[in-house]
């Protein structure tokens, strides 16, 4: 556990932290679905993906889900919506440009209107395979999320 202040600090350094884990995850949703479209398999691409220096907690801790298909809910889209407006609050209030993440708070608002509000925000990878016209099936692999 970090300290990193009272009230508004930690507010914003949560709020901050959850616009990185959507930003992260729309990316991540993308450039599977991209490998997957040129034939590699989306347990091949995310092996690679957590092997090299991209590779990080989140990225290993989603591998089970975008490989799988699992869309137990660890985080819902609606609080992912509610976390990306208040940090677009943020950055009006600031003057603090996010193009970033106001991207990203469309993909999530669109996803939410529709219907994708009970399942696990991966629920992206579907967003973007759908849009991108690939049908995904689960692969039934076993995968590590790189927490044991």
């Amino acid at each position: 556990m970090s300290y990193v202040g009272e009230g508004d600090a930690a507010r914003a350094v949560k709020i901050c932290h959850n616009l990185m884990l959507a930003i992260v995850a729309q990316t991540m949703a993308e450039i599977t679905v991209l490998a997957e479209k040129k034939g590699i398999a989306r347990k091949d691409f995310l092996e690679f993906l957590n092997q090299s220096v991209m590779g990080f907690t989140f990225t290993k801790y989603k591998t089970p889900s975008f490989v799988n298909l699992d869309l137990t809910p660890t985080f819902t889209p609606p609080l992912l919506r509610k976390d990306l407006d208040l940090g677009l609050e943020i950055g009006r209030e600031t003057r603090t440009p996010l193009p970033l993440t106001a991207a990203t708070a469309e993909i999530v608002q669109a996803m939410v209107g529709r219907g994708h509000t009970d399942c696990d925000f991966s629920i992206l990878l579907h967003e973007q395979a759908a849009a991108s016209g690939l049908k995904l099936e689960s692969e039934n692999a076993e995968v590590s999320d790189g927490l044991s």
